[in-house]
């Protein structure tokens, strides 16, 4: 496959400058290479109409191509479509199938899910081993290993009695 990193760069600084057409069309470039950071960020500008019209459609589209390839950030993105649509038991299924692969974002979302009921049924032992591994992994932010770190102090209590 070509590198795209020089793409990449010249999208994201348009992007940043707000030429989000100079962006776009990096992105389609590195896409038609099958990139999947280049499909992944095209999906979010139709995902948010970001330099475009909003087309959930489409986004949809690009997110499910660059998870084939291997993009993580896109299977989240393509869950919280489903979220968005209502459609709860197929975005936990999607959470599932990043956090299988490592993603401590989404074992935290899927803790989420397991305390609300949402798309699973409510399983607070299901949500700490979630949260554990959330806390443990490499793939996941600052303020969201702090927030599970939170959601784990507030579960530990109930747990014990």
């Amino acid at each position: 496959m070509p590198n795209t990193d020089a793409l990449l760069q010249i999208a994201y600084a348009a992007a940043e400058n707000g030429d989000f057409s100079h962006a776009r069309r990096c992105y389609e470039q590195g896409a038609a290479l099958g990139d999947a950071l280049c499909l992944h960020a095209l999906g979010y500008m139709h995902d948010v109409g970001e330099g475009l019209p909003e087309n959930k459609a489409e986004a949809m589209r690009l997110y499910r191509k660059a998870w084939r390839r291997g993009s993580h950030a896109s299977a989240l993105n393509i869950a919280i479509l489903y979220r968005e649509q209502g459609k709860m038991r197929i975005m936990f299924r999607w959470y599932g199938r990043v956090a299988a692969a490592g993603d401590g974002s989404a074992q935290l979302e899927m803790a989420k899910c397991y305390l609300a009921g949402s798309g699973v049924r409510k399983n607070q032992q299901a949500a700490l081993r979630c949260l554990n591994i959330a806390i443990g992994s490499l793939y996941i932010s600052e303020d969201e290993r702090e927030e599970a770190q939170g959601m784990l102090k507030g579960l530990s209590p109930q747990l014990v009695r």
